[in-house]
């Protein structure tokens, strides 16, 4: 931002600013960009699941207000600045204000370092990953806040499924991202997202590789299988179906949410749409190249960086447009899938989600960790780290080598964990039939 208002108003202007200002008034637009791109994500969000999930369960969803019912999110936002705002009387009225803030201020933080487009990032931080996780789990303080404020045994309950989800499902997101990091050398998300130029495969793995925008870590059994838990692991983080326990309504009402109202509770709804968008985000970013498609390197090139001070204005728009059409079109197509699943799958119980996180998950990451380290050994390692047979192997032989054996060692790990995960399974419900019966046997015998 700060080098484009430079060369607009410095340099086609002429009107010599000096740097503060600019420095200044770029922060500005950025900060106000993000505080109007967000809520506006969440209205359109809301607008889009519920004309989704209408029409996949042969129903119109909203249509009243605006033609297709296209204000229908004005008109819920109305209601909730209007809305009465009840707190319980045996509530903790301090904590029980501050829970919505603590939890949509770190949503709104992530956003600092979300990369829109080429050169398009707010804040380009060379531990953009580990500040974007590190925030993002400030949010179940939040949570846990709002379930002990509220004095409600059912929001209790909700507060502690959030936080115990959110916890264990973080550990498999990280671990994948982790393989991630590893292969890329760096948590910049920018260095991220540039590692994947190419075309199915990347150029910084196989030089000569045609550049498209099209490198992405999903293309490779290492991208594909932290792909799969890492999204797995989002659905759980951001409580959607089937990971909605935290708000299950057919069993605690609403969870931590259930003694608010008002704008509180528009709070608590921004935050999650907001927090789902981002993980959406982030899941484009890291397996699907961010903002990386056909011609937008290119134009890039051609545009006004601090590497090329002469470039043209004018590609600097051309490339900021069809970066951040790439990525939103990305980035909406995941959270369809959201909705898919909404749609689709019934809500988990919470052994089950549990059991699934630790005892699958998790695992499955751990092998796919060591799979990052072979993917670098047979990319970029030689005899002198200890690699002697790759010693006069050609890129594209040793990329081979790497996507065959990271591919093998992941498929039979998935093989193995699935049968065992099934025996444990098929054991929990033995256990439970035969505490069932027993209960049964002890009624019949009380009768």
């Amino acid at each position: 931002m700060y080098d484009i208002l430079a060369a607009l108003i410095n340099g086609t202007f002429g009107w010599g600013w000096p740097e503060w200002v600019l420095r200044l008034l770029s922060y500005i637009l950025i900060v106000t960009i993000v505080l109007i791109v967000a809520p506006l994500q969440m209205l359109f969000f809301t607008y889009y699941e519920r004309r989704v999930i209408a029409r996949m369960q042969d129903r119109i969803g909203p249509n009243r207000v605006g033609p297709e019912g296209i204000w229908q999110p004005i008109a819920d936002g109305v209601k909730m600045f209007t809305k009465e705002d009840i707190v319980p009387q045996a509530a903790d009225r301090i904590v029980h204000f501050l829970a919505p803030c603590v939890v949509v201020a770190p949503t709104v933080l992530m956003f600092a370092v979300v990369p829109w487009g080429p050169g398009m990032t707010p804040v380009d931080l060379p531990t953009g990953l580990l500040f974007f996780f590190a925030v993002s789990s400030i949010s179940a303080v939040g949570l846990m806040m709002a379930g002990w404020a509220s004095n409600n045994k059912f929001s209790l309950l909700g507060a502690m499924r959030a936080v115990a989800q959110m916890v264990s499902y973080e550990i498999p997101a990280v671990l994948s991202l982790i393989a991630i990091v590893i292969i890329v050398g760096s948590l910049s998300l920018n260095e991220i997202i540039a590692y994947q130029s190419g075309l199915l495969i990347s150029n910084r793995d196989l030089p000569g590789i045609p550049d498209l925008g099209l490198g992405w870590f999903v293309f490779t059994p290492v991208g594909f299988v932290a792909f799969i838990a890492f999204f797995i692991a989002a659905l759980a983080e951001g409580e959607r179906t089937p990971f909605d326990i935290p708000e299950a309504d057919s069993e605690i009402v609403a969870g931590y949410m259930t003694e608010y109202s008002g704008m509180k509770f528009g709070l608590f709804y921004l935050a999650q749409y907001v927090l789902n968008f981002l993980l959406c985000a982030i899941t484009a970013i890291i397996f699907f190249g961010g903002w990386q498609g056909p011609g937008v390197n290119w134009l890039y090139a051609q545009a006004i960086t601090p590497a090329n001070p002469n470039g043209n204005g004018v590609f600097n728009v051309l490339a900021g447009v069809l970066g951040v059409f790439y990525f939103l079109l990305k980035t909406y197509f995941f959270f369809f899938v959201m909705v898919w699943l909404r749609g689709a799958f019934p809500r988990l119980r919470i052994d089950q989600l549990m059991d699934f996180g630790w005892k699958f998950l998790i695992p499955l990451t751990l092998a796919n960790l060591f799979c990052a380290a072979l993917w670098v050994a047979f990319i970029r390692w030689g005899p002198a780290e200890g690699m002697l047979i790759t010693a006069g192997w050609s890129p594209v032989l040793r990329w081979l080598a790497a996507f065959v054996v990271t591919l093998a060692i992941n498929l039979g790990v998935y093989l193995w964990l699935t049968q065992i995960y099934a025996a444990s399974q098929a054991e929990r419900r033995r256990a439970e039939l035969e505490e069932l019966s027993g209960s049964s046997a002890i009624v019949t015998r009380g009768a």
